[in-house]
């Protein structure tokens, strides 16, 4: 049986075994966003959010009609 002592996942039943630690799974990276002067309240609560620059409406018919 090949399990793994830190979670008990077992290989032999069809669950792969934990990656070992020097795996690097992913690397997360975040822009700085800078500050700008919010929305109003009822501005912000209409756009779902108080920043303008994140005010990307999206449109699945293509536009806004």
């Amino acid at each position: 049986m090949n399990s793994c002592p830190s979670c008990g996942c077992d290989s032999s039943k069809g669950i792969p075994a934990t990656p070992s630690a020097s795996v690097q799974l992913a690397i997360a990276t975040i822009p700085m966003q800078p500050w700008e002067q919010p929305y109003d309240p009822v501005t912000a609560l209409k756009n779902g959010t108080i920043f303008p620059s994140l005010n990307l409406p999206f449109y699945a018919t293509g536009g806004d009609k």
